[in-house]
C-alpha cells in the first residue's frame, strides 16, 4: 500500500510540473514530450551500474513486456499531455481513476482473471469517485475527455505489461526488478525520441525546454520506481486502486497552488466544489478498503 500511495504522490506532483510546462512554454506537447523523455533517459543511465546484471534473466524472457510497458506508456502519455494542455491537473488526475474500470474489463475479458463481487463494487466506487471529482467545478471539455479516455486505455495496457515485466525479471528481488524495469523502459523511451533530440539539439529552445521539464521528469521517474514495485507486489488492478488516490492528492495540491496565486496552473474553486471533492475523497478511500478486504477474504 505504501508503494502505491507514494507512487500516487509523486505522480500528482509531476502533473503540476507538466501543467506548468504546458502553459508556460511555447512549444506545448511537442516540446515537453521529447525534452522530458530525454531527461528521464539520461537519469536512467545513472542506474545501470547499480543493476544486478549477473542475476538478470535472458532478454528473450522479458523483452516483449518491456516493449509493451514502454510503447503503451508513450501512447498514453502523449494523450495525457494533450488533455493537460486544456484542463487543470487537479481535474484530469482524478479522472484517471476510470482506468481501473478499463483494467478490470481487460483482465476479465481477455486475461480470464476473475474478481469477487466486493472487488467489482470497489471498482465501481472508485470510478464514481473519479467521476465526481472530475465534474466538480464544471464538466471537462469533450475533446479533453476523449484524449483522457485514450490515455486510460493505453495506460491500462502498459500497467498489465509492467506487472508481467516485473515477474519476468525474477530471480531479481522486487526493489532490484523495479529499478531495472524503470531504467530499461525509459531508456527505450529515450531511444524513441532520439531522432527529435538530435534534430533539435542545436536549438537554444530545446535546451531551455529540457531544463523546464526537469521538475516533471524527476517526479514522474521517481513515481515509476514505486509504481513498478507496487504492480510487482500486488498486481495491476489493486495497484491502480491505490494509485487512484493521486486524484485526492492532486485536488489538495491544486488547491494549494491556486491559493498561492498560480491561477494560470490552477483556478480557485468555491466551497460547493470542495464539498463535492471531499465526498469523492471519502468514497475513494472506502473503495480502497473494500477492495483490500475482499482480496484478503
Amino acid at each position: 500500500m505504501l508503494l502505491g500511495l507514494t507512487a500516487a504522490l509523486c505522480q500528482s506532483l509531476s502533473y503540476v510540473g507538466s501543467r506548468w510546462f504546458l502553459v508556460s512554454r511555447p512549444g506545448g506537447v511537442a516540446a515537453l514530450f521529447p525534452a522530458s523523455h530525454f531527461v528521464m533517459a539520461v537519469l536512467s543511465l545513472f542506474a545501470l551500474p547499480f543493476l544486478r546484471w549477473s542475476e538478470m534473466p535472458e532478454p528473450g524472457r522479458y523483452i516483449v513486456p518491456l516493449c509493451g510497458a514502454a510503447g503503451f506508456y508513450l501512447a498514453g502519455q502523449a494523450s495525457l499531455f494533450v488533455a493537460l494542455k486544456r484542463v487543470e491537473s487537479s481535474r484530469i488526475a482524478p479522472l484517471l481513476g476510470l482506468k481501473i474500470v478499463v483494467l478490470a474489463g481487460i483482465a476479465t475479458l481477455f486475461l480470464h482473471e476473475s474478481l469477487a463481487m466486493r472487488q467489482w463494487i470497489a471498482v465501481a466506487m472508485c470510478a464514481s469517485a473519479a467521476a465526481i471529482l472530475g465534474i466538480s467545478g464544471g464538466a471537462a471539455p469533450f475533446v479533453s475527455m476523449a484524449w483522457l479516455f485514450g490515455a486510460c486505455v493505453w495506460y491500462s495496457l502498459s500497467d498489465l505489461s509492467i506487472a508481467l515485466l516485473i515477474r519476468r525479471l525474477e530471480p531479481l528481488q522486487l526493489a532490484d526488478a523495479s529499478v531495472a524495469g524503470v531504467a530499461m523502459s525509459y531508456l527505450l523511451c529515450g531511444v524513441s525520441v532520439l531522432p527529435v533530440v538530435l534534430l533539435r539539439s542545436g536549438c537554444r529552445s530545446f535546451w531551455a525546454d529540457t531544463a523546464a521539464s526537469i521538475p516533471y521528469s524527476v517526479m514522474w521517474l521517481l513515481g515509476m520506481v514505486f509504481l513498478y514495485a507496487c504492480f510487482g507486489a500486488v498486481g495491476a488492478v489493486y495497484g491502480n486502486i491505490l494509485q487512484s488516490t493521486r486524484g485526492i492528492m492532486s485536488v489538495a495540491i491544486g488547491a494549494a497552488v491556486a491559493r498561492l496565486g498560480f491561477t494560470g496552473i490552477e483556478r480557485r474553486a468555491g466551497p460547493a466544489v470542495w464539498l463535492g471533492r471531499l465526498a469523492a475523497a471519502g468514497l475513494m478511500t472506502a473503495a480502497i478498503w473494500v477492495f483490500h478486504s475482499a482480496s484478503r477474504g
